[in-house]
């Protein structure tokens, strides 16, 4: 049975307008994606690639350009370094030598996926975690054996959600990502810093996926988890 978990921690906040620091297409992207024409980093299609603000097959999604080209490198190569220097938990994963996986959207909004929904916390807990589900079945991003972890950032609403899938959750537990998230939340509070806070998360959960929860779990300064 596939077991998928979610960990949303999110502030609502006014929204701001975001100004695509690179854009392939310009004016013409939607700043509130359906699910549907979400484009998929890790597509064969060089078009994808071009939507998601990136020119090569990437981990990472970022098509109205929250962040900068030169971040989202980093972060590609962080994610592709978590695949090399860890293992998951399954005959596949070791036959291959492979470790745990992860994809990254970034977008300004998302477009509603039930009718009449409304601004609740529950509300939007229930529609982002749908919103993610949905954009991994149309990635297809399983992995060998549910290894995957997918994470999303939400700016107009301040959210930031993390879906496990059931072999990658045997290592990251909803806990942990809570208390993770917790850690990196500060560098949620400001445009310049969004980078710093994926790239922090991402480096958390590597270290989680080392077995090295100690390191992981340490609070920010001056912040506690």
């Amino acid at each position: 049975m596939l077991t998928v978990r979610f960990v949303c921690l999110f502030t609502l906040i006014a929204a701001t307008c975001v100004v695509a620091q690179y854009s392939p297409y310009g004016q013409n992207l939607p700043r509130e994606w359906p699910v549907q024409s979400y484009p998929d980093p890790h597509s064969r299609d060089t078009e994808q690639h071009r939507k998601c603000g990136r020119y090569n097959t990437s981990n990472i999604c970022d098509p109205n350009g929250i962040i900068t080209r030169t971040a989202a490198d980093a972060i590609d190569n962080l994610i592709n370094s978590m695949e090399v220097d860890t293992r998951c938990g399954c005959f596949q994963c070791d036959t291959y030598k492979q470790g745990y996986k992860i994809r990254v959207a970034l977008l300004p909004n998302f477009k509603r996926i039930y009718r009449n929904s409304n601004s609740s916390s529950l509300a939007m807990l229930r529609e982002v975690r749908l919103f993610t589900y949905m954009l991994s079945q149309n990635w297809r991003f399983v992995g060998l054996c549910n290894e995957t972890v997918v994470i999303v950032y939400i700016k107009d609403h301040n959210i930031l959600y993390t879906q496990t899938r059931g072999n990658a959750r045997l290592k990251l537990s909803d806990r942990d990502i809570t208390r993770v998230t917790l850690a990196v939340r500060p560098y949620f509070d400001k445009t310049e810093t969004i980078a710093d806070g994926i790239m922090e998360m991402i480096r958390r959960y590597k270290l989680i996926f080392q077995n090295d929860h100690e390191s992981a779990l340490q609070p920010s300064p001056g912040k506690r988890v």
